[in-house]
């Protein structure tokens, strides 16, 4: 956004040389470098991209990013989080969580296999899914015994379900929503992530799913 031109309120947050937490607005983008204007006292400055450890943009009096803010916000009690939302007087909602669509976070697989979905694009969802994992996942939600053939058994009629589904038409389609995400649990080399799906007209649904070498399993509820 800030490449594009976004001319409303923007920052960053970085640690200064004191070991503070500062904010830096205003900021443009320099080679390899963030170059703005310190909060705190106006003063020009420029920190390394990678030194970042957050950013807030407010578009249209709405907050997005801001994740240490909602982190302190979380803290508070509901008349201390009534007292923060009106002295920092923009509207904080569940937020737009942005991440890049690929395998290098839990949430960006998530947000690849829906680009997928949305685009009926059944191989690219198929490269995301690890059938056999999510066939051992259900298995133990139920406590049932795992053998290899079982889960064999399962992991094929998940994949042809799914072959089926796309079949039908019956792909969901993930375009022009929001999205923000709670990590829900971690066991071994998987992450239990639920995302809350925020669509146009406000409406929401959530979404349980599975994340685990560098692989997505999809699980709704």
């Amino acid at each position: 956004m800030i490449k594009s031109g976004f001319s409303e309120y923007n920052s960053v947050k970085f640690k200064n040389s004191e070991g503070v937490y500062v904010w830096l607005e205003n900021v443009k983008i320099e080679e390899i470098y963030y170059l703005g204007n310190l909060a705190e006292n106006g003063n020009s400055q420029k920190i390394l991209i990678n030194n970042v450890i957050d950013w807030m943009i407010i578009e249209n009096g709405r907050l997005i990013g801001g994740y240490t803010i909602r982190h302190y916000r979380d803290t508070l009690d509901d008349e201390a989080k009534n007292n923060f939302d009106i002295d920092f007087g923009v509207k904080i909602d569940d937020g737009n969580d942005f991440f890049k669509p690929d395998s290098s976070t839990p949430e960006g697989a998530i947000i690849k296999i829906e680009n997928y979905y949305s685009n009926n694009d059944l191989k690219g969802v198929i490269s995301c899914k690890d059938f056999e994992m999510e066939a051992k996942n259900l298995l133990e939600e139920r406590g049932a015994i795992i053998t290899t053939e079982i889960k064999n058994k399962i992991s094929e009629a998940l994949k042809s379900s799914l072959i089926e589904t796309f079949q039908s038409n019956e792909f969901p389609n993930f375009e022009n929503i929001e999205r923000c995400f709670t990590l829900v649990e971690e066991k071994q080399d998987q992450r239990l992530i639920e995302e809350k799906v925020i669509y146009q007209n406000g409406n929401f649904t959530f979404n349980k799913l599975w994340y685990g070498d560098l692989k997505t399993e999809i699980g709704k509820f």
